[in-house]
Order: structure tokens, then C-alpha cells, then sequence
């Protein structure tokens, strides 16, 4: 853990999380947010997001460095459309809307993107 801000741990076997400590709506849309920084395989928890290999802190302060001025809300699986109440009576991109807008946590994920990163190698 780092008090000041987040961290991005490479374990040694070239696996990244970034331990954002953040919830999993600010974790959903910080996914959505950073885009191909995320490991496309896997799903945000509470804690951390997994990034896929090789991203190195230059390029993710390239890729980070106005994240915050474009928010992007969660993407939404066909599973959680299917279980939204009325969903047969919206067109299908306002149901997408209203359940990316109730799951995303914007400040939270504003509030994460504006903490120093630090980069740390640890081995398990």
C-alpha cells in the first residue's frame, strides 16, 4: 500500500494490478476509462484492476495524463440488460445508459486518477 496515492504492482511473473482501494463502481469505471491499459480478460473487483503485460509507467502516464477530462462509463454485459426491470420496453441503448450511469462511480474514479501512481516489482 502507499498512503499518498495508488499503486501498480508487477509481480515476477509480468502480472500487473493497480491496487486502487477504490470500490468496484469507481474500479468498473476506471476500467472503461483507461481502456486497453486494462487486461481486457479480466473483471474489477473492490481493490484492484488488472492491467494487461508490458505496461510500463511511461506509458501509463502517456496513456493516464487527461483520463480524468474523459470519463467513460462501464461497459454492460447482456446478462445484467436481461435483468434490468423493463428492459423489452427500452431501446436497448437507453437500457445500456441507465445501467452504465448506475453503475459508474465518476467522482470516486476522478477522485482515484488524480492520486500519484507508484510502480512497485514484488515477487510472490
Amino acid at each position: 500500500m502507499h498512503p499518498g496515492g495508488t499503486v501498480v504492482a508487477i509481480d515476477g511473473h509480468d502480472e500487473l494490478r493497480w491496487w486502487t482501494w477504490a470500490g468496484f463502481r469507481a474500479n468498473a469505471t476506471l476500467t472503461a476509462t483507461i481502456g486497453d491499459l486494462a487486461d481486457p480478460t479480466q473483471r474489477p473487483d473492490d481493490t484492484s484492476i488488472r492491467l494487461r503485460a508490458g505496461v510500463d509507467r511511461p506509458g501509463w502516464l502517456t496513456a493516464t495524463s487527461d483520463a480524468a477530462d474523459r470519463i467513460c462509463l462501464p461497459e454492460i454485459d447482456e446478462k445484467a440488460l436481461h435483468g434490468l426491470k423493463f428492459s423489452v420496453a427500452l431501446p436497448r441503448r437507453l437500457a445500456e445508459a441507465t445501467l452504465a450511469a448506475r453503475l459508474a462511480d465518476v467522482p470516486s474514479a476522478r477522485a482515484v486518477l488524480a492520486e500519484p501512481v507508484r510502480f512497485v516489482h514484488w515477487h510472490r
